[in-house]
């Protein structure tokens, strides 16, 4: 019973969308949101890198960026300004 429970664990882990990469909008700068097709982030799910900080990278209301979405939408880590 054990084996087909871990066998079925490995298929599942070997199949799921773990990340996803995703475009979206900012919509607010402080607290930064960002939209993402008709779903509106908020900041306490977004993580942006502190090297934007450190090469004086701002985000701004309009501002394309591309997202790295971990499994389940729990969290939006900005990649980068597009």
């Amino acid at each position: 019973m054990i084996d087909i429970i871990k066998q079925v664990v490995r298929n599942y882990m070997s199949n799921a969308d773990l990340t996803t990469i995703q475009y979206g909008t900012v919509v607010q700068a402080n607290p930064i949101q960002i939209q993402i097709e008709k779903l509106i982030i908020p900041s306490s799910k977004i993580v942006v890198p502190s090297v934007f900080k450190k090469v004086d990278i701002s985000l701004k209301v309009g501002d394309k960026v591309l997202l790295l979405r971990q499994h389940g939408g729990q969290l939006f880590f900005v990649l980068d300004k597009v």
